[in-house]
Order: structure tokens, then C-alpha cells, then sequence
């Protein structure tokens, strides 16, 4: 399964990022909130992405990273969790980063530099909506049964 999160400029601001989730199998799927953008990319050197992130307030580098599904500590006991024994998707391989994860939220603060996904974005800014039903969308029509048929799982950020 490929997946890729395109950002727009134009909807984000200081302290958010606000992208558009499309998957190879349907087209759009949900927006995605992340902490602000600060124009990283996976082929930069560590050090730079290490000098120019903030923890807990930095986009994603641009990159591909391979999605795994894992036990979340806290996460995994969630009502929305258990019918995947308590697994949530996490990008592995990102530079600088540790623990990124695609998990319900709805505002900058929500998200530590993990993906918020949302089914709606309006109204107020920097905030997605609907957040739990997106994730459990994403989850059960992509990501749990390309697990389950062994399949890699890929996000693409541009």
C-alpha cells in the first residue's frame, strides 16, 4: 500500500501544518495536522534536521518512511485500538525523530510531531475534526488489511 501526504502552504500557519492524505487504492482520504512545517527533508544530514527541529513541534521531514503497525503504550488501550490488539501505525526510519505515529487528534498541541488525521479542516484554523473516524477509516480500509495480506505499508511527504 503507497500512501502520500502532500502538504499546502497556503493551510498551514505558526505552529501547524495542514496536509491532504490520498491513497493509491481511492484518491483523498482525510487531511492530516502536524506541528509547523520547518522545511526539513529525509536527505538532509542529521545534523541539520537535528539543529533545526524543535521537539515536539516539527513537521515530519518530506521523505518516504515505511509504515509498521506496534503496541502503543499509550495508545493501545484505546477504545478505537482494540480491534487491532492494541496496534497503532508508526513511521519507522525518520531521521531525527522517535515514535512517530498516525494517531486521533485535533489541534497543533495534540500531535508531539506525530499525524493527526481529520475528515474535515474548516472553521478554525489549525485544527482537523473528526479525527477518530478518519483514523479508523485509514486503519480499516488500508492499513489493517494490507498488514494483514503482508503487504509494506509507504507514506510519501512532499
Amino acid at each position: 500500500m503507497d500512501a502520500k501526504l502532500i502538504r499546502n502552504e497556503f493551510e498551514s500557519g505558526p505552529g501547524y501544518t495542514l496536509g491532504r492524505l490520498f491513497v493509491d487504492e481511492g484518491g483523498f482520504l482525510c487531511w492530516i495536522l502536524e506541528p509547523e512545517d520547518r522545511h526539513l527533508h529525509q536527505d538532509m544530514e542529521l545534523e541539520t534536521i537535528k539543529a533545526r527541529k524543535v521537539k515536539g513541534k516539527t513537521a515530519i521531514p518530506a521523505g518516504r518512511y515505511r509504515i509498521r503497525l506496534r503496541k502503543s503504550p499509550s495508545f493501545g488501550g484505546k477504545w478505537y485500538a482494540q480491534p487491532y490488539g492494541g496496534k497503532m501505525p508508526y513511521l519507522w526510519g525518520v531521521p531525527g525523530f522517535e515514535s512517530v505515529m498516525i494517531h486521533p487528534g485535533n489541534r497543533p498541541e495534540d500531535t508531539a510531531g506525530c499525524l493527526l488525521p481529520g475528515m474535515r479542516q474548516h472553521g478554525i484554523r489549525g485544527q482537523v475534526f473528526e479525527s477518530v473516524k478518519a483514523w479508523q477509516d485509514l486503519m480499516k480500509f488500508y492499513i489493517w488489511p494490507a498488514y494483514q495480506r503482508g503487504e509494506e505499508i509507504w507514506l510519501t511527504i512532499e
